[in-house]
């Protein structure tokens, strides 16, 4: 009698632990410790009826990365998702209203650094007058979309070292202060662009943009 309750049990707890581990959405661990920024990719389009991308130059008056070629966007902030925030950047930055901007997709997210998630959105901005928000952008330029979709960006690698802090536990782990840390890989890209550089995460989202554009591209010639 024992041995069948115990049995039961067993039975009772393989298909409760099946049930609630089917419903578990995996995700990254950690993720939650993250930082979320998001920013767009705001498309003009030219006179040859072809799209440019609209970038900014961060003004030297900004505390983080003062005068860098950017898209833009910021973090996202409590109550709203990353998509909200990018649009709300992109129109607090050059100064859009609502029915300028036109939602394009979803593109790709960037995981970096450790601490960093950036999310990317496409959208289409029209009648833009060069406006922008001085406190925040030095300048705008464009670049032609074409540019990216035939152009490989330049790419190199650096290396974080791991460095633990002063109350880190050595004893805990096998070689204490001798441990092997494994040095973080990344890889840093450049475009340049009549006397413009644009470089970091701003190319790294851009590459997967033209990648995206590229392979859709592709795949309509052929069926042309």
């Amino acid at each position: 009698m024992r041995d069948n309750h115990a049995e039961m049990n067993k039975r009772v707890q393989y298909t409760w632990l099946k049930e609630t581990l089917a419903q578990h959405e995996p995700t990254f661990i950690d993720m939650d410790q993250c930082h979320q920024a998001a920013v767009c990719i705001p498309l003009l389009k030219n006179q040859d009826s072809s799209y440019d991308v609209l970038f900014e130059v961060r003004s030297s008056t900004i505390a983080h990365q003062p005068g860098d070629v950017c898209l833009p966007g910021g973090m996202v902030e409590k109550g709203e998702t990353p998509r909200e925030a990018a649009l709300r950047e992109l129109k607090e930055e050059l100064l859009l209203k609502e029915d300028q901007i036109s939602y394009l997709g979803d593109m790709d997210k960037l995981y970096s650094g450790g601490s960093l998630v950036m999310h990317s959105f496409a959208t289409e901005v029209k009648g833009y007058q060069n406006t922008f928000n001085p406190a925040e952008v030095a300048e705008v330029f464009t670049v032609p979309l074409e540019f990216f979709l035939h152009t490989d960006p330049e790419c190199y690698v650096i290396r974080a070292k791991v460095e633990p802090g002063e109350d880190f536990p050595y004893e805990l782990i096998c070689g204490g202060r001798e441990y092997r840390w494994r040095s973080r890989k990344e890889e840093v890209c450049f475009y340049q662009y009549e006397g413009h550089v644009i470089w970091g995460l701003t190319a790294k989202l851009m590459r997967a943009f033209a990648d995206v554009v590229r392979d859709r591209e592709t795949g309509y010639e052929k069926h042309v």
